[in-house]
């Protein structure tokens, strides 16, 4: 049976994804508890190693705008699925908070490598009919990576290096599978006449996109580095995390699929604006019920709505204003993502080791509740006639 282009090209997304984002960025939270007590290690500083692997994602995600454009996307994703592989590696044998550090940052940077590269692999090998389908594959991927990583740690228990293991596994099963059905170059430029004049990238369009990036990263950064943290800390059992996470994964791979019918159907204002504000409302269930199990479970699915649907509404938001050069403009949509996720989970560690849980996560969730309020410009709104509007992005 022969497999179609769009399922061979989403399928190798979905699994570098997987690796990278779901496990390598995303994962880290559940880890937490554990990290806590084995290496003696204080909120505040667990924050700091969860930002300092953002900003890894942050540089790679720089890095891998330049070597896309000139070698094409199989390198960086390749390099993203082993840099995993070997921070996934570090961390299964650290023995010390400075080993352990290193493997984190290596695996949270690894996702900088995986995501962008996919819009070129797409528009190169796919064709445009099946080109929605592979883009859905490949950001299944993310939802799917955390499933995948609770389901192994709810398996684990306390048994915590296995796991880093397995997803190192995960990282090189990746890799070799990009290596093979990834195009290995690009012909041509991104931009047909030259790099865009600044404006491009940065006007009050583009503006109003990177604001609510900004602050739905934020609460985003800090809801994975803490949450699971949060539940045990309530006294909740030590395997509540990694069902959160389970539960998180299939609500987000449930939401998501339906992202573009959303914005098809009801433009992007409202349903976005109704996303950050569950993405804000999940971070706060705690505060409601802080020893149930349920609100636990509740607070997770809720962030997994949120969240996914959210930001795959900010993608399409991308696409609108970035109309010309929709990867170039979405790397730098990514640089403003990265930097809530660096902020996040620094911001929430220092308020709670300074002044207590319950501030620590009203601060966590202002972010995303303020803007909630910022809407995209009139001609970014999509509405009723989708895609089909105008073809205006990138001027103003």
């Amino acid at each position: 049976m022969r497999i179609s282009e769009s399922s061979r090209v989403g399928g190798v997304g979905l699994l570098a994804l997987v690796a990278t984002y779901g496990i390598g960025r995303q994962a880290y939270g559940l880890f937490v508890p554990i990290f806590r007590a084995e290496f003696d290690l204080s909120l505040d500083v667990l924050g700091f190693y969860a930002s300092a692997a953002q900003a890894g994602y942050l540089v790679a995600t720089v890095v891998t705008g330049v070597v896309t454009s000139r070698l094409g996307p199989r390198i960086p994703v390749v390099a993203g699925c082993l840099l995993l592989a070997g921070g996934a590696m570090l961390t299964a044998v650290a023995s010390d908070p400075t080993l352990l550090v290193v493997g984190i940052v290596a695996a949270g940077t690894s996702a900088g490598g995986a995501w962008g590269p996919f819009s070129d692999a797409v528009d190169l090998q796919v064709p445009k009919s099946g080109s929605r389908r592979a883009l859905a594959l490949v950001n299944a991927g993310s939802p799917v990576g955390l499933v995948v990583a609770g389901g192994l740690v709810l398996v684990a228990g306390d048994r915590w290096r296995p796991v880093w293991w397995a997803f190192a596994a995960m990282g090189l099963l990746a890799a070799v599978v990009a290596w093979r059905v990834l195009t290995p170059r690009v012909e041509g430029p991104v931009f047909d006449h030259g790099p865009p004049d600044p404006r491009w990238f940065l006007n009050p369009r583009s503006a109003r996109l990177f604001v609510v990036a900004l602050g739905a990263s934020i609460t985003s950064g800090a809801y994975f580095a803490y949450a699971p943290d949060t539940a045990q800390d309530a006294g909740l059992p030590a395997w509540t995390g990694a069902a959160m996470w389970t539960v998180l994964g299939l609500a987000g791979a449930a939401a998501g699929a339906h992202g573009g019918g959303i914005a098809d159907r009801y433009g992007l204002r409202w349903p976005l604006a109704a996303m950050l504000a569950v993405l804000a409302g999940s971070t706060l269930v705690p505060l409601v019920a802080p020893t149930s199990l349920a609100a636990a479970l509740a607070s997770a699915a809720l962030f997994g709505v949120g969240f996914t649907t959210g930001f795959a509404l900010v993608v399409m938001w991308s696409d609108r204003v970035f109309r010309e050069g929709p990867t170039a403009g979405f790397t730098l949509a990514i640089v403003f993502i990265a930097a809530g996720f660096i902020v996040g989970p620094s911001l929430f560690g220092l308020v709670v080791t300074r002044v207590d849980r319950s501030p620590a996560l009203l601060a966590a969730a202002a972010p995303a509740l303020l803007v909630a309020a910022v809407p995209p410009s009139s001609i970014d709104r999509l509405g009723s006639h989708g895609h089909h509007g105008h073809d205006e992005a990138g001027s103003g």
